[in-house]
């Protein structure tokens, strides 16, 4: 029987946990998570679905309560301040051998080469749960590209830019198989804001990141109302539009005389998408996530530019990522 552990059993974490009961083979499944009211909502959530009732669950608060030697896979699902910690005390009480973390990854620059280290050291896959190019259309688009630059634009209202910058980013790294980028914040909106999670920065405006093929990405977040997220990326040969909360996407290319063909969408949720990840990793010994190798520079080139940015706008001074 397989082992799992998923710590950090919130909104994501709950919805990682009944990705699980969907999987056919016997789970041995550990949910972690000092807070009472959050495992009983994932408790709640699980026995709310049907699937496979073979599976083992157990609900701890802690993680010295773990008491298996070894977890295939372990979902790490907390905040991004605990998330170094976290990691550091799972493998002081067992080994692991596959990672799925949370974006953002961590709150201090120092914790992204710490963890790297200890990953390394412990000869563990580790992946970061960058779901868009997971997604099969996109391996589609990505050949359409012709691994030539092109140009990608977001816009939508109050997403949480901060927050979900890494996701398009990622995107992009994927379909231009290119994960260096020079940020531009200047067109960012100065005013800073809370976060919907207290204790976390949020922005709003235009981040530009020009990649070193020479893709570019304007990727914007209007601070009021409710535009909806489009996502559109072009080049001489293609443009692809998405509007996600339509599920639909529009394609047009040159070799069809740029005729604009619409096609059904679906973007699976969290708890869809996990149950393929963790069978993927079972069966494959690996998933389409990207790697925290891959990732890792990603996340630093971003937050370093957000904290420059907050730092010349903000009366604070911030010697960490206040975002999450």
């Amino acid at each position: 029987m397989k082992n799992i552990c998923i710590v950090g059993a919130g909104q994501l974490g709950s919805r990682h946990l009944q990705a699980l009961k969907a999987i056919e083979m016997p789970l041995n499944i550990l949910v972690v998570d000092p807070v009472p009211e959050s495992l009983s909502i994932s408790k709640d959530r699980y026995d709310a679905i049907d699937g496979n009732s073979g599976h083992q669950i157990r609900y701890l608060k802690s993680i010295d309560k773990i008491n298996v030697k070894e977890v295939d896979i372990c979902i790490v699902a907390t905040n991004a301040n605990v998330r170094r910690l976290v990691i550091d005390q799972l493998l002081e009480v067992t080994k692991v051998n596959y990672f799925v973390l949370e974006k953002l990854l961590f709150r201090e620059k120092e914790d992204y080469f710490h963890i790297k280290e200890v990953l390394n050291k412990n000869n563990i896959k580790t992946y970061v749960n960058c779901s868009m190019r997971t997604m099969p259309f996109y391996y589609h688009i990505k050949e359409a590209l012709k691994g030539e630059r092109f140009t990608y634009h977001v816009s939508g209202s109050q997403y949480g830019l901060a927050t979900n910058l890494i996701h398009f980013l990622d995107h992009i790294a994927f379909l231009s198989d290119c994960n260096e980028f020079v940020p531009d914040t200047r067109f960012l909106n100065k005013n800073i804001i809370s976060s919907k999670r207290e204790g976390y920065l949020e922005v709003t405006g235009t981040y530009v990141a020009d990649y070193k093929n020479g893709s570019k990405g304007i990727i914007t977040c209007y601070p009021n109302n409710d535009a909806p997220i489009v996502v559109e990326f072009q080049n001489e040969h293609m443009r692809c539009i998405s509007k996600e909360s339509e599920g639909k996407v529009w394609l047009s290319k040159g070799s069809n005389n740029w005729k604009w063909e619409e096609i059904d969408f679906q973007i699976p949720y969290q708890s869809q998408l996990t149950t393929k990840i963790v069978e993927d990793i079972f069966e494959l010994g690996k998933c389409n996530l990207v790697t925290y190798n891959e990732v890792m520079n990603v996340h630093i080139t971003l937050l370093d530019s957000l904290l420059d940015f907050l730092n010349n706008n903000s009366e604070n001074e911030y010697d960490y990522y206040p975002f999450t």
